[in-house]
């Protein structure tokens, strides 16, 4: 098994942020400075919200999502991706199989005023309804959150790293 290469991820997102904030459309009203132990919190607590509607496994979560965002998924080239389709993505994986969270680990959080990445572990497991196989599926998965024009924090980057 290939070691995670969490470093080389980071700094790809790094990169990915800087470029998009630089063709941001919307001008996030100025504020004061919020202190970084704030921003901290407030990432934590967007992360914690998103696990929390995430494991009552209806399509509510998706709400966490920019409009369009990018995302980069194993096995697949990076795209822009809407929260439409990945609504329709996750309908047929509902359809065939109960998705049960089992655990995730605590976010690890690098905050700025208007943009933060946070990346924590995972351990699901997919049933296949019809033939009640179970696959398991555990790894890391590196959130880029963007602050919106009302103060509100949305996903505007993801990937994730099977182990």
């Amino acid at each position: 098994m290939k070691p995670f290469p969490v470093f080389q991820v980071l700094t790809a997102a790094c990169a990915f942020l800087t470029i998009t904030s630089c063709q941001e459309k919307e001008t996030i009203q100025e504020n004061i400075r919020t202190p970084d132990a704030m921003l901290q919190t407030l990432i934590k607590e967007q992360v914690d919200s998103l696990y929390s509607v995430y494991s009552r496994f209806d399509y509510d979560w998706i709400d966490f999502y920019e409009d369009r965002f990018t995302a980069i998924y194993p096995e697949s080239p990076v795209k822009l991706n809407s929260k439409d389709s990945l609504r329709a993505q996750w309908e047929g994986i509902y359809q065939d199989f109960d998705v049960q969270l089992l655990d995730r680990g605590q976010p690890n959080i690098i905050a700025s005023e208007d943009m933060a990445i946070s990346y924590n572990s995972f351990n699901e497991i997919f049933v296949n309804k019809q033939t009640r196989d179970t696959t398991k599926s555990t790894g890391t998965y590196i959130v880029a959150w963007r602050r919106q024009p009302n103060n509100t924090w949305k996903i505007a980057f993801e990937t994730l790293h099977n182990n």
